[in-house]
């Protein structure tokens, strides 16, 4: 997988060479003026950064009698309810947060953790980024199970057996966000009126805006009629 990753970012590079020298070329046998040089120049390196978009996949074998057979009927119960936080500006979701509960009707992904999935979720957690996307097998995917939240944001999982799951769930809410702008100044003047300097007033505004994190867990039941409480 690494391999892969540096191969990508070495094509980078000799592709971003080879339009500079296009667009040198260009320049010294003066076809184009050096503003459309420029416009050219950048419009190629975002068409080659959408193009630099990777996608991989596990390279496992994906056992489909075992993950059909993991997900066969048993006595288990998981159930729970699914919240989310809004995240601060460093990307983090703040402890004593706000909780925003799933909308009624979420989809609550539960999957089989065979070799195939932990596979599929090391990758992701170590790779996967703004360009590059980790994905099961179209296959793989299919093993699954699904369950729908209530308005309070519960669901549950039943007749489930003895085993290792992995739960998955994309948590939409309206999140609400903060600026600062200048309305108005402050001004100082000494004892006797004269003007000594001013002073910026400012003032806060709010405004709301829609927003999705994705919240998982890993859960195993280890004895047959077992029920598991959890929040996701």
């Amino acid at each position: 997988m690494m391999a892969e990753v540096e191969k990508n970012n070495r094509n980078m590079y000799f592709i971003a060479i080879f339009i500079s020298k296009i667009v040198k070329y260009l320049y010294l046998t003066q076809k184009y003026t050096m503003k459309k040089l420029f416009t050219l120049f950048i419009l190629m390196l975002g068409f080659m950064c959408l193009e630099a978009q990777n996608t991989y996949y596990p390279q496992a074998f994906f056992d489909k009698k075992l993950a059909r057979d993991m997900l066969g009927f048993g006595n288990s119960t998981i159930e729970g309810v699914a919240s989310t936080k809004q995240k601060n500006n460093w990307g983090i979701k703040p402890l004593l947060g706000e909780k925003h509960y799933a909308p009624k009707g979420t989809v609550i992904m539960l999957f089989p953790v065979t070799p195939y999935f932990e596979e599929f979720y090391d990758m992701r957690r170590k790779y996967e980024n703004k360009k590059t996307t980790v994905y099961m097998s179209e296959e793989a995917f299919k093993y699954r199970v699904e369950a729908l939240t209530d308005d309070h944001g519960r669901f549950k999982f039943e007749k489930l057996k003895p085993g290792k799951y992995y739960l998955e769930t994309i948590v939409n809410f309206t999140a609400t966000a903060s600026y600062q702008q200048q309305t108005g100044t402050s001004n100082a003047y000494n004892g006797y009126g004269a003007y000594l300097y001013s002073t910026p007033i400012y003032s806060t505004f709010f405004y709301g805006y829609s927003a999705a994190n994705r919240e998982s867990k890993f859960v195993e039941i280890k004895q047959d009629g077992e029920l598991k409480e959890i929040k996701l």
